[in-house]
């Protein structure tokens, strides 16, 4: 049996470049989320599509229509996610890599073009139509990078890799919340545009990188295009294994443990046997990412803190929660893998959890001294902090890794699908919820954050450096959180290890 840490012994250039280089695609959703909560808040934009009061004597979007403007994106970002997986599937991941690019691109060249002439004018049907566009290609990047990633890269530093997604993420929301300040004052329309324009580059590097890489040697297989996966692999191994035959090993030790699941399964698949178990663990940690609060403070702290007064500093303040939410991003992907996914989501619900009851109470005071002021806008940056430590960026990871080979594009899309619905809901109730109790908001986030850490408790088993193949076996007996260390992970998957192709497959050093 090899070592350990012999996946990184497998580490070349190709494989890092072809691990990270695609998500420029989540700098491209980061900065999307990030820069449009500023745009809500630009002045030149709300001249271009609010309407005018004769009171105020000033253009206004309400809440209404800041919710549509929010909300209505997600239709499209659920048809990217819904579709994405039998697309992969038929064409592969490299050409849903163009198709998601060129499809950012027209979104984007909507959303510029719903300018008016003059104040009042803006088409704010056509700017809708423009962001759900642009969030088709959201999607698909969703569900196409994180599968992409997982069927390429070794067991030992998958957490690593596919968590670090986030690092990108927050990445895009601190450039957006850059570019946002320095257009605040902007009271036409080149400021908003200069902002939704940025997002031209990050599809136009997407293409030119997935000139670069291969397809992915896991998708081949399930064509039965075995030499294809080889010369694929080949690109990502070390010149030696392509040398000494270990790429031709490796991939018939794979073909041999998925035997039956080599090709993929129908949609009804998902719901049989132990897949049903897996979908359902995939399905709830995907709702919990959306509901534990993280669209308060992605795409309303801005609006928020201009109506709590903090208006000075409401430009401000989000991009030291972005910087703050990279910096997160660091210790997740070295906790994720080294504690494990279980410890690694306790840690970051309960300090989810902690953070929005401490905002909820602060904020309930009538008179709030400047201390009390000064520990809300803690409790928003810290919350920042906390969700970026596992829960923004676990579930996707558990989304990859958890499904049985022949329903993974598929689990994956259902998941972000309905991760989308929940993104849906929370964006469009939020502005009337901190209309209607403000602060008291975070007693119901923080609520739901702790359901979340008794959930991972009672349900979700370790899968920190398991192969892919071998995770059919701890899923295979059911979970118990009062064995000691998870027996089922350690028995099951101790008798797949000694099985021929489990064995042939750590002695080819596989790619998971």
């Amino acid at each position: 049996m090899a070592e350990t840490n012999s996946a990184w012994d497998m580490v070349t250039p190709m494989l890092l470049f072809s691990c990270f280089c695609l998500l420029v695609g989540d700098v491209l959703f980061g900065y999307d989320t990030g820069s449009f909560g500023g745009i809500l808040a630009n002045p030149g934009f709300i001249n271009q599509f609010g309407q005018y009061s004769s009171i105020t004597q000033e253009y206004s979007i309400d809440s209404l229509h800041t919710s549509l403007l929010s909300s209505l994106a997600f239709i499209g970002k659920f048809i990217g996610c819904l579709v994405a997986g039998p697309v992969i599937e038929r064409f592969g991941h490299r050409v849903v890599f163009y198709a998601l690019s060129i499809i950012s691109i027209i979104g984007v060249i909507i959303e510029i073009t719903a300018a008016g002439t003059v104040s009042g004018s803006g088409r704010l049907v056509q700017f809708i139509i423009g962001r759900i566009i642009v969030y088709i290609s959201i999607g698909l990047v969703e569900v196409d990078v994180t599968t992409y990633q997982c069927e390429i890269v070794p067991a030992n530093f998958r957490g690593l890799v596919i968590v670090s997604l986030q690092l990108f993420l927050n990445s895009g929301a601190v450039i957006a919340s850059a570019v946002n300040k320095g257009f605040s004052t902007s009271s036409d329309s080149v400021g908003w545009k200069t902002v939704t324009g940025i997002q031209f580059i990050f599809p136009v590097l997407i293409i030119c990188f997935t000139i670069l890489i291969p397809d992915s040697p896991r998708w081949l297989l399930s064509k039965d295009r075995n030499e294809d996966a080889i010369l694929a692999l080949r690109r990502l191994r070390p010149k030696e294994d392509s040398e000494n035959g270990n790429c031709e090993r490796e991939i018939m030790a794979i073909r041999q443990a998925l035997q039956e699941h080599i090709h993929k399964g129908p949609w009804v698949d998902l719901l049989r046997g132990d897949n049903f178990r897996r979908t359902m663990i995939v399905l709830v940690y995907y709702f919990f990412q959306q509901t534990t609060g993280q669209a308060f403070f992605s795409t309303y702290q801005t609006t928020f803190y201009k109506s709590n007064g903090f208006a000075s500093q409401a430009f401000t303040y989000p991009i030291i929660s972005s910087c703050l939410g990279v910096l997160a991003v660091i210790p997740a992907m070295y906790m994720v893998d080294k504690l494990g996914r279980r410890e690694s989501l306790f840690i970051t619900f309960f300090f989810q959890a902690l953070w929005m009851f401490l905002l909820a109470g602060l904020g309930g005071e009538n008179h709030k001294t400047s201390t009390a002021k000064n520990a809300i806008v803690a409790s928003f940056m810290l919350y920042a902090f906390s969700y970026s430590l596992g829960g923004a960026s676990i579930p996707y990871l558990l989304g990859t890794e958890i499904p049985n080979a022949s329903v993974r594009e598929k689990t994956q899309a259902l998941g972000t699908s309905w991760n989308v619905i929940w993104a849906f809901v929370t964006n469009f109730i939020i502005p009337y919820m901190i209309d209607a109790i403000h602060f008291q908001v975070g007693w119901i986030f923080g609520g739901i954050s702790l359901l979340a850490l008794v959930y991972t408790f009672f349900t979700l088993p370790e899968t920190k450096g398991c192969d892919l193949e071998e995770l059919d076996a701890v899923f295979a007996t059911p979970f118990n959180p009062f064995r000691p260390k998870d027996g089922q992970d350690q028995s099951t998957t101790r008798k797949d290890l000694e099985s021929p192709s489990a064995g042939g497959l750590r002695k080819a050093n596989h790619m998971d």
